[in-house]
């Protein structure tokens, strides 16, 4: 009874502070519901946080004490953890039509926070750490630690998720993580770039992508990478839209000739075919973005899905930016079922408008949809795009948007929006 009774309190305790815990990655990224004054105190006694990142439409009085089930009346959490010395950043989401995914400019910085060491520890939290706090986690299985999406969605829906979000576990199902380098290559960029990160050059493909960033503007990186490019090494491209951020960078032309190349290839891999339709999407000529166009479109007079068909899709679909609406229309056409293992239930027509729902912050439909809810959100797509033709006009990059205001007041009993996977 003792040792029930000794559970029961230990189990309300952490529940009351750091509920729904999880260590995603040792050191890296810690997951978590709203922390009380005592967590956030934990998490950086304990962990060595140095980075908190709240996924709130509202900056939250924070709990005070060790078993304090009351109301909050606490600090601000944000003046709480800056005065704990700690990096606080506050994304707010919970108004996007197609929550708990990010918005196209969350979906951007997430990875420059999580690609920047400096930032490490970071520990991400909303009020349930359930929706949105569990789709940054499985961005992050998917990305960083390379698992499969069944493994990445159990996981996600273990924390007690509730109903699945259509929209959002399409996007995780359809995400193309960024390529890495097979052992050979990794030793063919070690050779090329070796003598710009000297004198410990870094083992770990993540650690040569950081130095490399840190000198991307500069010319012996421009040549060398340029020098990479030109001997078309397979992993070149991806190297590229690592290291290329806006359409007026130098290595910007030798990128696009490389791309147009492998564009053109009958046989080549699946992420070279990738890579240069997202390098074509965001830096190409208008003939170069026309030229990829033409491919999607050829490609839907055939029965089957290709290989190329597959990569060149994933490439122009992997950011939510603007400039790629142009790719999504003709996507609109193809009802074939995409061929990935973990997304082959949906189709391609299927993934234009879940992309186009994000970029636009619209909602197509609010409920577990059947074939027939998506052919409707197909022709209700179709509509926006007779309506917005300059979506059909070819630019290069544009910077993606969303909101990022962290609304007046404290707002708890708001913040769970679980009630939205209920509709």
């Amino acid at each position: 009874m003792v040792a029930l009774v000794g559970w029961a309190l230990h189990f309300g305790f952490w529940r009351a502070q750091l509920k729904r815990f999880q260590t995603v990655r040792d050191g890296v990224l810690y997951r978590v519901a709203q922390p009380s004054e005592f967590g956030f105190d934990y998490l950086v006694s304990r962990y060595r946080v140095k980075t908190v990142l709240s996924l709130q439409l509202f900056d939250c009085k924070l709990h005070q004490d060790w078993c304090d089930f009351g109301k909050a009346d606490g600090s601000m959490e944000t003046a709480y953890v800056e005065a704990k010395g700690v990096h606080h950043l506050q994304w707010p989401m919970g108004e996007e039509a197609t929550w708990p995914w990010l918005t196209p400019w969350q979906f951007g910085e997430y990875f420059k926070l999580l690609d920047e060491p400096q930032n490490y520890p970071i520990a991400v939290h909303c009020m349930g750490g359930r929706h949105r706090t569990g789709t940054f986690a499985a961005l992050f299985r998917l990305e960083y630690d390379r698992w499969p999406v069944e493994k990445t969605l159990a996981e996600m829906y273990s924390f007690d998720f509730g109903p699945s979000s259509p929209m959002q576990e399409h996007q995780l199902r359809t995400y193309l993580p960024r390529p890495r380098p097979n052992d050979e290559e990794l030793t063919a960029l070690r050779k090329s770039f070796g003598a710009l990160v000297s004198p410990e050059a870094p083992s770990d493909y993540d650690d040569w992508i950081h130095a490399l960033r840190q000198l991307r503007k500069q010319p012996a990186l421009v040549a060398a990478l340029t020098g990479y490019l030109q001997q078309q090494r397979p992993f070149a491209l991806a190297l590229a839209q690592r290291l290329i951020d806006e359409p007026a960078e130098a290595a910007v032309p030798p990128a696009i000739e490389e791309a147009r190349r492998v564009l053109a290839l009958t046989t080549a891999s699946d992420h070279a075919w990738a890579m240069a339709a997202a390098l074509i999407a965001d830096f190409g000529t208008p003939d170069d973005q026309r030229a990829l166009l033409a491919v999607l479109k050829d490609e839907l007079a055939t029965p089957t899905v290709s290989r190329r068909y597959a990569a060149l899709v994933a490439g122009v679909t992997n950011q939510y930016t603007p400039n790629r609406l142009a790719y999504l229309e003709p996507l609109l056409d193809d009802r074939r079922q995409r061929i990935e293992p973990g997304a082959s239930q949906y189709r391609y027509c299927d993934t234009a408008v879940a992309r186009l729902a994000v970029i636009n912050n619209q909602e197509f439909f609010a409920c577990q949809p059947t074939t027939e809810i998506w052919n409707d959100a197909v022709e209700t797509a179709r509509y926006w795009f007779n309506h917005h033709p300059e979506a059909r006009q070819l630019t290069t990059l544009l910077p993606a948007t969303g909101r990022n205001t962290v609304r007046i007041g404290t707002g708890r009993e708001t913040e769970d929006l679980s009630r939205q996977l209920k509709k």
